[in-house]
């Protein structure tokens, strides 16, 4: 009768010591900084990745943390505040309604302020490591992408297809998901569409939606929408001048990217690391 208890007992203490385990077993050293199966485990948790791609972000934020120091790069409370209204107003609140919704939330605000202080200590970072490495942009650079992509600035100027409708979005997912379905609720009409007579949104969309595909789902005067194109008439191109500045910005926003990665994928690769243990 004394069995029971013994093997709940037995079996507590087992977990116990596994979790005990867990938060002081460290799974990797880097540069004499710990990182522990605990750190690793609550991340992937908390924002519901693998643990392989948690450990590689709780080491990219080591790195970072260590040329911060290096660096001798800060974020006062003046900036952080300034953050906080910036975000308040983007959401057209006051910063105390702001503040008072987090609150709502559960939100710690101290604990929230700390991680903004540490997020606007990374954007100062990552700010000197692409006026250090980041180039200009040569105009033929520009032009080589736009003739290389042409397709990508391509158009129709007419456009026959199926425009299906709905009120409720998820009818319009179960075609997606299975093409000969016709579920109740779903309005199918066929339609002859000249480019010159589309919003600006639905000429995005259906330039970017081959033949033979559905575009993806819309909402249009209170219905959900999407089209299948049958055919595309007429094809046009998108004038240089007019995609400049977009391929510009992309390509600035590429070779920042690259300027990033690059700079951690080098500190990584003469940094000491050490690992004891693969968090499964």
């Amino acid at each position: 009768m004394k069995l029971f208890p013994r093997i709940l007992m037995a079996s507590t203490l087992i977990s116990s010591l596994s979790f005990a385990g867990m938060v002081n077993g460290i799974a990797v050293i880097i540069n004499k900084e710990p990182i522990t199966l605990y750190e690793v485990y609550k991340y992937s948790e908390h924002f519901k990745i693998a643990k392989k791609e948690a450990l590689d972000i709780l080491v990219r934020q080591k790195l970072e943390d260590a040329e911060i120091k290096k660096q001798g790069i800060d974020a006062d409370i003046f900036e952080v505040d300034s953050y906080i209204q910036n975000l308040a107003k983007q959401n057209g609140m006051s910063e105390f309604d702001f503040l008072k919704m987090l609150k709502a939330q559960k939100v710690d605000i101290d604990v929230y302020k700390k991680d903004l202080k540490t997020k606007l200590k990374r954007d100062k970072l990552y700010q000197r490591i692409i006026q250090e490495k980041v180039g200009r942009i040569d105009e033929s650079e520009i032009k080589e992408f736009y003739e290389a992509n042409k397709n990508q600035f391509s158009f129709a100027n007419e456009y026959t297809l199926k425009e299906f409708k709905a009120q409720n979005e998820n009818l319009l997912q179960s075609i997606l998901q299975n093409p000969m379905l016709r579920p109740e609720g779903v309005s199918i009409e066929d339609k002859v569409l000249s480019h010159a007579n589309l919003s600006h949104t639905n000429q995005a969309l259906l330039a970017q939606t081959p033949e033979g595909k559905y575009s993806s789902i819309t909402q249009e005067n209170g219905a959900y929408v999407m089209y299948y194109v049958l055919k595309k008439e007429g094809i046009s191109y998108v004038p240089f001048e007019n995609v400049r500045n977009n391929i510009y910005g992309f390509l600035y926003k590429q070779k920042e990217q690259k300027a990033i990665e690059d700079h951690f994928e080098k500190l990584k690769s003469s940094a000491n690391i050490q690992v004891l243990r693969n968090p499964n």
